[in-house]
């Protein structure tokens, strides 16, 4: 309902660390999830991307920690675009036990408990069953200053590998797609680490519908990892191949 009430209604453009987007919206929406997963779970930690939270070093190993990211995509928010969402993984140590993604502009919620499935709304779902990387549908996550902008090899296997190539703004929603068979596969290219609130929803959903987390040599992606391919296994080991780094 925040979302949904600031859309197309926040004002003049803002940004954090001079390039990230910020709303009124984030700020309502993390201090909201905060007092309702405080009061329900008064022993569990928050982190989350506007108010911060415990220093990974100072989490006791298998202390159960809430990530939030209040909105996902928020330049397209702040644009008036619908790709944005509101991102919530619930970990314990190096686990992912929940996550739930929901798209306000579209009403969908992909949510995942570990061991149990992916669902959209309540319906299984699963992953695409791809098995050239020719004729694959993926979406890219590029930061400017990560791995692949500043190899321009790269970026044009990246780009001409798949049938088709999509950058949608927004790593968890894109994720979800991958969890839902909306698209085949998802590359993300960051400088530095991933914030687990970034990811930890999307990892849970695109495992629990039978996909795969890649860092590009091929090896399960490492929580926080600054370059991860998520997908079909068929298609993420044809792309790994193809990227030969």
């Amino acid at each position: 309902e925040i979302a949904r009430r600031y859309h197309r209604n926040t004002g003049e453009l803002n940004f954090k660390y001079e390039s990230e987007a910020v709303t009124r919206a984030d700020g309502e929406i993390e201090t909201l999830l905060r007092k309702h997963i405080g009061e329900a779970f008064p022993d569990d930690l928050i982190v989350g991307e506007e108010f911060g939270g415990p220093k990974s070093a100072d989490i006791p190993l298998l202390a159960r920690v809430w990530q939030i990211d209040p909105i996902d995509g928020t330049l397209n928010y702040a644009l008036g675009m619908p790709n944005y969402c509101i991102s919530l993984a619930l970990l314990e140590g190096e686990k992912i036990l929940a996550a739930v993604i929901h798209q306000p502009a579209t009403g969908d919620s992909f949510t995942a408990l570990a061991g149990k499935g992916a669902r959209l709304n309540g319906k299984a779902i699963g992953v695409n069953c791809q098995r050239d990387l020719k004729n694959s549908i993926i979406s890219l996550q590029l930061k400017n200053d990560g791995l692949v902008m500043q190899n321009p090899q790269l970026l044009h296997d990246l780009s001409t590998a798949p049938m088709r190539v999509r950058r949608c703004g927004a790593v968890a929603l894109e994720m979800a797609w991958v969890a839902a068979g909306f698209c085949d596969l998802m590359v993300a290219s960051f400088n530095g680490l991933i914030h687990p609130w970034d990811v930890a929803a999307g990892l849970l959903l695109v495992q629990e519908a039978g996909g795969e987390a890649l860092d590009f040599q091929g090896r399960p992606y490492r929580m926080s990892a600054p370059e991860m391919l998520v997908g079909s296994p068929l298609v993420t080991r044809q792309l790994v191949d193809r990227l030969c780094l």
